[in-house]
Formats: structure tokens, sequence, C-alpha cells
């Protein structure tokens, strides 16, 4: 995976660190508590990582390269071996069957021959009316086809949570605003074992209010920055490199 830190992206060094990894996790922690679990099921974690890494394969390839490889070829490289993770083998092969599906119809209808302006890149910028700086992962991000030639956003999760897709649609638009002086012109998400594809305005929120939900999101970052950030994979025989890799790369 590759990080940029272009001349926009370099932190205030006074200002504490907005991860986007870390709000997201709890979000997802605090939604599978409500539903009676205790943390986010390990199976989701592990295909979650699959699906950025494969993501992240494919479209590396160059486009005519990519027109010739099966994206099932690289999902196959980099998928979990049956274990204890998955609820049965039958939930296994459901998860694997409807994952590949899903990224089948993404990438046959998803900008084809275009080359990704940004591609699981790690950004950082400034943002001094929270006295903050915002880390934030793109997993794919294209130009515009429009005139205006404004960015679309793509972000991919394994199961669908509407508080984290609100959360990152308010990050990338202060992210934007800050860093191109615009908000990104759409931010689409993909629920893939829904099977849904969200379509979001990205001018919808002003930068106030996208500040103001940041500042509520910013709790959640400290207290799991201080508290139980090394606990992602908790339970589990993971050492803690692996654990931080999983959530700061690919958990989003």
């Amino acid at each position: 995976m590759s990080t940029a830190c272009g001349a926009a992206a370099n932190p205030a060094s006074h200002f504490p660190k907005f991860h986007d990894y870390i709000v997201e996790r709890t979000l997802l922690d605090m939604a599978e508590a409500s539903g009676g679990g205790k943390e986010l099921h390990l199976w989701r974690q592990q295909v979650q990582y699959t699906v950025g890494h494969t993501l992240n394969d494919y479209y590396s390839l160059t486009p005519k390269v990519r027109s010739q490889t099966p994206i099932q070829f690289l999902l196959e490289r980099r998928w979990p071996p049956q274990s204890g993770a998955f609820l049965s083998l039958l939930h296994y092969w459901e998860v694997k069957n409807t994952i590949s599906d899903a990224l089948v119809r993404l990438v046959s209808s998803c900008h084809a021959g275009e080359v990704p302006f940004m591609l699981y890149e790690q950004w950082y910028v400034p943002v001094p009316e929270l006295q903050m700086n915002l880390s934030i992962i793109f997993q794919l991000v294209w130009h515009s086809r429009s005139r205006g030639g404004g960015l679309n956003v793509q972000k991919f999760m394994v199961c669908g949570n509407e508080e984290v897709a609100r959360g990152f649609i308010h990050m990338a638009n202060v992210f934007c605003r800050k860093t191109f002086g615009t908000p990104p012109e759409s931010v689409e998400i993909h629920y893939l074992m829904e099977g849904e594809r969200r379509l979001y305005d990205g001018n919808a929120y002003t930068l106030e209010a996208s500040l103001d939900y940041l500042r509520l999101l910013a709790v959640l970052n400290g207290e799991r920055s201080s508290g139980c950030a090394d606990c992602a994979l908790k339970g589990e025989s993971r050492n803690r490199a692996a654990e931080n890799s999983l959530s700061r790369h690919l958990l989003m």
C-alpha cells in the first residue's frame, strides 16, 4: 500500500492526529455491541483486509493488463484460508462467493481504462479550526469526467454501516475543501455483502457542518487512541504489527 504526503499534506507537528481508521473501528465495535456482540467479527476484518489488497493489486495494473486480468484470480491469492474466524464452512463459501460476485460487477463497470488519482493512500491535512491533523486513507479516487473535473471518491465496506459512511463523507468533505479548496464531486460507498451502491453529492454538506461532525467524532478518536487502539484483534494470537497493519490500512 502506498502512502502519500504532498505539500498540502504535511501535518503541523503541534496538532494531534485524527485517524479515520480509529474512528471507524470504534463505530463498528459500537454497532456490534449494540447488536449483542462484543467486537467486530474477525472474519469481517480478514475479508476487509483481503478486499483492500485485491482492489489495490487490480488497480495498480495498467489499464491494458487490467482488462486481461480476472479479479477473481487476484482475490483467490489473497483470500484467507477457512478457519475458526468464519461461522461455519457454509458461511465461509457464502461470503467468498458474494464478495467475488460483487468485485466482478464493480470492476466491469468502474472506470475501465482509467488510472486512479489516489489508490490506497494515506493523507494528512491540518485543520486549525479543530486543532488537529486529519489523517484519512482513500481507497480509490478518480478524476471526474465532467467539465468541472472534480474528484469522485470511492469507499468499499464488507458490510454496510450508516454511521461509518456518514463519518467518511464528512471527513472527505473536510479533507478536499482544505486540500483542494473544493468538496469532492461525489462520494460513492459500496456495501459489498449487501450488494448496495450509495452515491452521495460531495457538496451535500458545508465545511462548517462537517467540522461540527468531526468535533463529535474526535471524542471517539481520543478514547480509542488512549485506551484500546492496540486491541483490534483482542483474544486472537496475532502480533501487534499485524493488528496495526490490519486496522490502519484496510479496515475501512
